[in-house]
C-alpha cells in the first residue's frame, strides 16, 4: 500500500508538469507562446516519466510470487568494464577520475540482466552522486565487488534509507535531477533474490557499496 502511495505522488507530478505547460500553450500565455521550446520541455519530462514507469513495472514484476531467475555463466569481470566504460563520458564532464581493480575471468551463476542491472545501478549512483574532481574506484576481488566514490558523505539516519523505494538522501534533488528513487531498492531486490549479502557505508573519504557474490 505505502509503494502504490508513493508511485500516485512520484507520477502526479510530471504529469501536472506536462498538463500545464500544454495548457500554456494553447491558450498561448505570456512564456508559453514559445512553443518551441516548451514542446521540448514536455518531451523530456515524458521520457523521465516512462523511464520511471519501467522502473515501477520493474520493481513490481521482482515482487511478484511467480518471479524467478535466469541464472547463467557469468563473467562479472568483464560485465563490469563493460559498465564503467558506459560512464566514461559522464566521468569525463565531471572530471572524475576512475581506477579500476578487476580481477580476471571471475565468473559467477547468476541473472545475466538483472546483475547488468545492479552494476549499472550502483556505478551510475556513485557518478551522480559525486562532485567534481572525486575519485570512484571499483573493485572485484574473488567474491568481493566494491564501488567507492569520494568527496561525499551520507547521514547515518540516510544509510538506514537508503535501499527504501523512491528515497532520496539530497532532498534538493527532484525526480527530474536525482533520478527516479528506485535504483538502490531495484538493486537491493535483485541481490536479495540472487541471496547477496550487501551494504553501503561511510569510509573516511566517502561512501563505499559492497556485495559478496557467494
Amino acid at each position: 500500500r505505502e509503494f502504490s502511495a508513493n508511485v500516485s505522488h512520484e507520477l502526479k507530478t510530471p504529469i501536472a508538469i506536462i498538463k500545464g505547460q500544454l495548457e500554456g500553450m494553447i491558450y498561448q500565455v505570456g512564456e508559453y507562446k514559445d512553443r518551441d521550446t516548451y514542446l521540448r520541455r514536455c518531451m523530456k519530462t515524458t521520457n523521465d516519466m516512462e523511464a520511471l514507469v519501467k522502473e515501477i513495472l520493474s520493481a513490481a514484476r521482482m515482487g511478484g510470487s511467480d518471479f524467478h531467475l535466469e541464472r547463467t555463466d557469468l563473467d562479472i569481470s568483464q560485465m563490469l568494464r563493460k559498465v564503467c566504460q558506459q560512464f566514461r563520458g559522464r566521468m569525463e564532464d565531471k572530471q572524475i577520475e576512475l581506477r579500476m581493480d578487476i580481477q580476471p575471468a571471475y565468473h559467477y551463476q547468476g541473472d545475466r540482466r538483472l546483475m547488468e542491472k545492479v552494476f549499472t545501478n550502483v556505478i551510475g549512483n556513485a557518478v551522480a552522486y559525486s562532485p567534481v574532481g572525486a575519485v570512484i574506484t571499483v573493485t572485484q576481488k574473488d567474491e568481493v565487488f566494491s564501488v567507492e566514490n569520494t568527496g561525499v558523505h551520507i547521514a547515518e539516519e540516510d544509510l538506514e534509507r537508503i535501499f527504501t523505494p523512491f528515497y532520496r538522501v539530497d532532498k534538493s534533488r527532484n525526480r527530474n535531477s536525482g533520478g527516479s528513487g528506485l535504483g538502490l531498492y531495484i538493486t537491493k531486490t535483485i541481490l536479495d533474490h540472487h541471496e547477496i549479502i550487501h551494504n553501503m557505508v561511510n569510509t573516511e573519504n566517502g561512501v563505499k557499496f559492497t556485495a559478496f557474490l557467494w
